[in-house]
């Protein structure tokens, strides 16, 4: 069946994209000109790029080699091609997928790539079957999906994910920019006034740019929906209703979810408050997780940042680091980072690719494709290779930084850092990547102070 009603952005969404200068090159990043030298370009590998955002700025004339194009909204059957290339909702507008087809195209030229709709819950559904009947190898997908679960591996779109894996499919997804716009703590109400405590004054401060904004609340009941009924306001410094919402929450009801989106709209940047408040509940050891995906919370929480699917067990969750000094560099101060071996690996960002110009494509978006390019050159070095083997190798040939002060796996990058060895006949031979010198260029960042500096908080 097909979606009666546009899918909201509110639930699924296409990484927001840190705005630098200066783009690399993935093949010197990841080793695969070496890899493409010796005549192993993915040959025989099936990839797809699930994405929301194929049109606009001449996505068409961009050069990503013969493919193939599936719309997963218009035919449920992901049958019909994307044609006329033009967006029916005004949040596809863009080329998101194209510079992820970019990315997989230059460190796997020669595998077959098709380029896949999804805008929502049930076209990713309609795509996951149409992967699974074409015998697709490895899906890119670089979106992310809010307040589905309580990002802890359950909900619908982990088990998509799961019926991917079990149909052979390997699903690799962006690990999400989200590690200054994320809190977890527990719903406690130290002062009984009626609201969650959260930073000890009974809020949590939000740094917003100008324009309209939605923050997603959720609470771990999602198996006891119902418990607690939580209301969530945002408030600008003076104090000034932005937005509230207060959706009830009853057992009662089938489609009880507890969760909360609030939106606001401010006409410049400024700090704002979120307030959470407590209608009734919460239960004994009740969590509360906030996402702010287009700002950024004061105290944020990078730990436990990443979303639906990236926090399932059944993908790839893949962290950016930044190509120009790959090997030494960390992670990208807004790469999300996990817990219970999530992400899985980190791969680079700060790509050159024609669909975004001379700015790069930044963000764990652009990490996500690159890997999965690594992931076909691996399979295709020797065929029967399966994408499960491929990538176990990956992480073994991950770069892992000092170990004496490794974790494994690494909450920010898990086994490491995606690249391949420089010598392809090296594989399965047990041995740590040589490492070819990459030259570091440090970028100096300037912080934003907190919603404390230079005035009072209320």
């Amino acid at each position: 069946y097909r979606l009666e009603e546009p899918p909201s952005p509110d639930v699924v969404d296409a990484e927001s994209l840190p705005e630098r200068w200066g783009p690399s090159d993935v093949r010197e990043a990841l080793n695969a000109d070496v890899w493409h030298d010796r005549g192993v370009t993915g040959q025989g590998v099936k990839v797809a790029v699930f994405d929301l955002q194929w049109f606009g700025g001449g996505a068409d004339s961009i050069e990503v080699g013969q493919v193939g194009t599936h719309d997963c909204w218009t035919h449920p059957a992901c049958e019909a091609p994307l044609e006329p290339w033009r967006p029916r909702f005004s949040y596809e507008e863009g080329v998101h997928g194209v510079a992820c087809a970019e990315a997989v195209h230059d460190v796997a030229p020669d595998a077959e790539l098709h380029l896949v709709r999804v805008n929502g819950a049930t076209t990713f559904e309609n795509a996951a079957d149409w992967a699974i009947r074409e015998g697709v190898d490895v899906v890119t997908m670089s979106l992310s999906f809010f307040n589905n679960s309580f990002y802890d591996g359950t909900g619908p779109i982990s088990a998509t994910a799961e019926r991917m894996v079990a149909g052979g499919v390997t699903l690799l997804t962006s690990a999400g920019n989200y590690a200054e716009s994320h809190w977890r703590g527990r719903v406690l109400d130290g002062d009984l006034d009626g609201r969650v405590d959260m930073d000890g004054a009974n809020g949590l401060w939000i740094y917003l740019g100008a324009g309209t904004h939605t923050v997603y609340v959720s609470w771990s009941e999602f198996g006891s929906c119902g418990t607690s009924d939580l209301d969530a306001v945002l408030r600008n410094e003076d104090g000034d209703l932005l937005g509230r919402t207060d959706d009830v929450q009853l057992p009662s009801e089938d489609d009880c979810l507890p969760v909360e989106r609030v939106s606001g709209t401010v006409k410049e940047a400024q700090w704002v408050r979120l307030e959470v408040e407590i209608v009734r509940g919460p239960a004994v050891a009740t969590e509360l997780a906030v996402l702010a995906t287009t700002g950024e919370v004061d105290g944020s929480m990078p730990i436990g940042s990443m979303a639906d699917p990236a926090s399932s067990p059944w993908v790839v969750g893949v962290g950016a680091i930044e190509a120009t000094g790959y090997a030494t560099n960390d992670v990208e101060y807004f790469s999300s980072q996990g817990f219970d071996g999530k992400p899985e690996i980190g791969g680079p960002d700060g790509l050159s690719v024609t669909a975004y110009g001379p700015t790069g494509f930044y963000g764990t978006s652009a990490a996500t494709p690159a890997v999965a390019g690594a992931l076909a050159l691996v399979m295709s070095e020797e065929p029967g290779r399966t994408a499960q083997e491929a990538m176990a190798l990956l992480k073994a040939w991950a770069l892992d930084g000092d170990a004496a002060t490794f974790q494994s796996p690494d909450p920010r990058w898990g086994a490491g850092k995606a690249r391949l060895p420089v010598e392809p006949q090296d594989l399965g031979c047990g041995r740590r990547p040589m490492i070819l010198p990459v030259l570091f260029l440090p970028l100096l960042w300037g912080r934003r102070r907190g919603p404390g500096a230079g005035r009072r908080r209320g």
